[in-house]
């Protein structure tokens, strides 16, 4: 099993030591933060240095950001560094199979499609209890409710419902170049139905992505007057401010950094994974916006 690091920023360079073979740098889910050239540079001189084997995490893009990526590309062929781009985009596809075949694309957990609500644990448990609530017309009175349970049928929806279960989709990745998808390490359990030989993949951790958007709430977070408007200037509040997000009915702690919503799982259960034709681990030291 391959074992990589994700960092997004130069000061986690910190975390990368001997246990890890390849090096995932770079953010998935703003094009506001897509690295420098000058930045890449510091990485590409830190992956030949200590001879690891590097992947590029690209974000979703607007024309604006697919030009700053395209400068990017650009450098990586020109200094012809042999690198997977990790695509989350389908723009940003289309330009490296226009024009940067020395280029590996790897489809992106954006669009890897699995179900990630962190409920789904629960409603997959079936310990069907019931419990009393107040009749809000009434608050002396109380209702008896049983929790409704998902049907069994319904497992491998939530835990296979990806790319690998739909053979169109492997010989539409097939024919773009695209030999592994990235996952993540949903709690409720993971299926995959991978064509053999043909398509591998990679599935993160501790980190499970579960939402993100093109509106970011955080930023204009710390103003001291606010404003109502909704759409406020970057200041990369992301880059300081970690919410948590908590609620009795979710089983899991909801973590806000940025446009993107995050819940842990410590679980990583290598056999499993192996036998359903993972390959590779990526680890996230921190929250990776």
């Amino acid at each position: 099993m391959e074992k990589a690091i994700f960092i997004t920023k130069l000061e986690q360079l910190k975390y990368v030591d001997h246990r890890y073979s390849r090096l995932y740098y770079g953010g998935e889910f703003c094009e506001r933060l897509i690295l420098t050239p000058d930045e890449l540079k510091v990485v590409l001189s830190y992956v030949r240095k200590k001879r690891l084997n590097f992947s590029f995490v690209t974000p979703y893009v607007t024309d604006f950001g697919l030009e700053r990526l395209d400068i990017l590309f650009k450098f990586l062929t020109d200094r012809e560094i042999k690198s997977e781009v990790i695509i989350n985009d389908w723009g940003v596809l289309n330009l490296i199979n226009q024009r940067y075949s020395g280029l590996i694309p790897v489809l992106g957990r954006l669009l890897t499609k699995q179900k990630r609500g962190p409920r789904l644990v629960k409603l997959l448990k079936r310990d069907a209890k019931s419990k009393l609530i107040q009749n809000p017309q009434n608050p002396k009175r109380r209702i008896l409710v049983f929790q409704k349970k998902l049907p069994l049928n319904l497992d491998y929806y939530y835990k296979g419902s990806n790319v690998s279960s739909v053979p169109i989709i492997h010989d539409f990745l097939i024919r773009h170049q695209i030999k592994r998808i990235e996952l993540d390490n949903i709690a409720q359990g993971l299926s995959l139905e991978l064509p053999k030989d043909k398509i591998s993949a990679s599935v993160y951790f501790p980190y499970v992505y579960i939402t993100t958007t093109f509106f970011c709430p955080t930023t204009g977070c710390d103003e001291e007057n606010k404003s109502l408007l909704k759409i406020k200037p970057c200041q990369r509040q992301c880059q300081k401010y970690i919410f948590k997000l908590r609620h009795s009915t979710m089983p899991k702690v909801i973590y806000l950094k940025g446009n993107t919503q995050f819940y842990k799982n410590l679980c990583l259960p290598i056999r499993e994974l192996k036998d359903l034709g993972v390959d590779r681990t990526v680890y996230e030291p921190e929250i990776p916006v």
